[in-house]
């Protein structure tokens, strides 16, 4: 089986446009073999600009407030209801080149206005449509954008490259995320990112995220192949009215579960990760560490099972723990 993760520049509020270049990566994707392809976060209708001060005393501001009022109409506007138009037309791009899909999405709820979520569709050849995960935590401006997805959307995808678990941008950074979707038997962690920069490091064709270390340790803590797709801008990102005024530097790899990186796409340049997925190799990662085994622990580091005082004190016994109570400790916790 192979799987591609796809690298590539969004096109700002302009939905038929991403459909024709996603259709285009899908089509070469497949065309090497691909039965996966992976898309970055928000690849429609792009990653959102930063909010600035709403009561601004500056004329610069008070330009930077009218700047961004238009920019958010825009972006809703160009937001996508799921399902609808937008999953219909990724499934017939599904079904024509042959291969799984999972693409990265600005959500917008079918009637309330501006409500919207950060997602990733997943589609199938064979069936179109197939779910959504919306994400869980956002991070910087995000929280003014997107509403957060809720314990429904841990969710695990069977395709015919195996079990397959969305998670978007710092999701990753979040141990307890993936542990609850290699709870859930995901075999292959698909990570959906953007990849900015700061200016200067751009120039320098440099990054700053650290998608592939990110990608090495889920997939020695999980025991899982790891799908990583990244947004791209060139070094000095296009602006303008509506494009993006950060810099993506991509980070786009296929990682095994042993954490060997087995595919990447350089930095500042669109490509496909394209790589053999072997899901044996997960059984022989975790021949030496079973995550999901009695390896966890959850009898030390379950809930209620710490100690809260200091070492002596008599605060610091461990609590008497049913096994079964935290049995499932990651889904427990990650649902507070």
């Amino acid at each position: 089986m192979r799987v591609a993760a796809a690298q590539m520049a969004a096109i700002p509020m302009d939905i038929e446009g991403s459909l024709d270049e996603i259709r285009s990566f899908a089509s070469e994707a497949a065309n090497q073999g691909a039965e996966l392809v992976v898309f970055p976060e928000l690849l429609v209708p792009g990653y959102p600009r930063y909010i600035p001060d709403p009561f601004p005393s500056t004329g610069e501001g008070q330009e930077l407030w009218t700047d961004i009022q238009l920019y958010f109409k825009a972006y809703v506007e160009s937001s996508c209801v799921i399902p609808g138009p937008f999953t219909d037309a990724l499934a017939e791009i599904s079904s024509a080149v042959r291969a799984d899909l999972l693409v990265g999405v600005a959500e917008r709820h079918p009637t309330i206005r501006a409500a919207l979520w950060n997602t990733a569709v997943m589609i199938s050849r064979e069936h179109g449509y197939v779910g959504r995960h919306r994400k869980l935590v956002a991070v910087m401006h995000e929280k003014l954008w997107f509403q957060r997805g809720g314990r429904e959307d841990l969710v695990v995808f069977d395709t015919s490259v195996g079990r397959v678990a969305p998670c978007i941008c710092f999701e990753n950074h979040h141990p307890l995320i993936r542990r609850a979707l290699g709870r859930l038997g995901a075999e292959i962690h698909c990570a959906l990112w953007t990849g900015p920069a700061p200016r200067e490091l751009a120039e320098r064709g440099e990054h700053l995220e650290r998608h592939r270390e990110l990608g090495v340790a889920q997939a020695l803590d999980t025991g899982t192949w790891v799908v990583i797709a990244s947004q791209v801008t060139p070094r000095t990102p296009p602006g303008g009215e509506l494009g993006s005024r950060w810099a993506h530097s991509g980070g786009s790899y296929v990682i095994d579960p042993l954490g060997r990186t087995v595919a990447q796409v350089p930095d500042y340049e669109e490509g496909l990760a394209v790589a053999d997925v072997d899901l044996s190799l997960i059984d022989t990662a975790r021949l030496i560490w079973n995550p999901f085994g009695d390896d966890v622990r959850d009898d030390l580091f379950g809930p209620g099972a710490l100690p809260f005082g200091p070492v002596g004190s008599e605060d610091s016994a461990p609590a008497a723990v049913d096994d079964l109570a935290v049995s499932d400790l990651a889904l427990d916790i990650v649902d507070r």
